[in-house]
């Protein structure tokens, strides 16, 4: 049966709303967000983690309707040296999870598709993960052995109700401000209750290597930015931690690669929450060009604010059913979001 969200996303759909807002908006930038890329099948499942199908699905259709750009091609741009296309659309990934390699990577050069991957770059070659993909791990495995976690209040319950996603975004977002110590003192405290073989979980929520970064900037067809050294949020650091984690990670991958980076992406990307005009300012102080946030807009290219850049963000939920993609992707539903949102402001 169908949802009330799912009935409107048809009614739209027969209207030819995406078709109508994508010639509307076929001056402007869309930039979609991925994470990782997954051949297996979670259950529940994890929204960073998308299927394969569903990625394939999705190329086929940009390339169908849209022009796909690389991340050059945005700094010249947005530099005033050469012009986007119309329906300019660019592929992103956060983070830099092994599967960009092993498995997205193989389909964008089967479809010849460029696309930009942000590294987490002080833990590109570890055998860490991060935080919060440790804690989802963590929380999964926890429940299907029956272990007591003794996680905060709502997530606790929800964790007893037996649901693993509900409990874990309740536990990270209460710990994404918590600071550093308090986070790593509760990943110890799961650490030591739950037996994690790591080793299963590599491919999906493991940290891509050196050497596949460099093989995949070599091709030509993968380019890289910063996610900061650590994926900190920006407005929980002081001056020194964000020269530590801004500053610092973009000579780091100079280093490590060879080349230049000037494109950063925001942790966390909400405008106004997660960092503010301060750190735009100091990312161009660091000779940053772009910076891209977790806005759900498409962005003016010509506009000159090139600090803020909004993306939609596609994850294994209602973001990869085929008609929520394509009308969000139109920017159809930032545009409702936004009516919707001015009409409720006024008494």
């Amino acid at each position: 049966m169908r949802t009330l969200k799912q009935h409107a996303l048809v009614a739209l759909d027969h209207l030819g709303t995406d078709r109508i807002f994508r010639y509307l908006n076929r001056d402007k930038l869309l930039v979609v967000m991925y994470h990782g890329v997954t051949v297996q099948s979670y259950t529940p499942a994890v929204w960073t983690q998308l299927p394969v199908y569903s990625f394939r699905r999705q190329l086929e259709f940009l390339l169908k309707h849209y022009q796909i750009v690389t991340l050059d091609d945005l700094v010249r741009a947005v530099c005033g040296e050469q012009p986007l296309p119309e329906r300019a659309a660019l592929i992103t990934f956060d983070d830099g999870v092994k599967n960009n390699f092993t498995v997205a990577y193989p389909i964008l050069r089967e479809y010849g598709v460029p696309a930009t991957i942000f590294l987490t770059m002080d833990l590109i070659g570890s055998d860490e993960f991060l935080w919060f993909d440790e804690l989802y791990l963590l929380i999964r495995e926890g429940l299907l052995r029956g272990v007591a976690l003794n996680l905060p209040e709502s997530a606790e319950r929800q964790y007893q109700e037996g649901d693993v996603w509900a409990s874990y975004a309740t536990s990270v977002e209460a710990l994404k401000r918590a600071g550093t110590r308090r986070r790593e003192a509760f990943l110890y405290h799961l650490r030591s209750r739950v037996p994690l073989e790591r080793e299963q979980w590599l491919e999906d929520f493991g940290l891509l290597g050196w050497d596949e970064v460099r093989a995949m900037e070599r091709s030509g067809l993968v380019s890289f930015g910063v996610h900061t050294a650590t994926h900190r949020i920006l407005s929980e650091l002081d001056d020194d931690e964000l020269v530590a984690e801004v500053l610092a990670p973009r000579q780091r991958f100079s280093d490590m690669v060879g080349s230049e980076t000037v494109s950063f992406c925001f942790p966390n990307g909400r405008p106004g929450i997660d960092f503010g005009k301060v750190h735009q300012t100091f990312l161009r102080s660091c000779g940053y060009r772009c910076a891209f946030t977790t806005d759900n807009t498409l962005f003016d290219w010509r506009s000159g604010d090139s600090m803020g850049i909004g993306r939609i963000s596609v994850g294994d939920d209602i973001t990869s059913d085929p008609l929520f993609f394509r009308l969000n992707a139109s920017g159809a539903l930032s545009f409702l979001k936004y009516l919707l949102n001015r009409r409720s402001s006024f008494p």
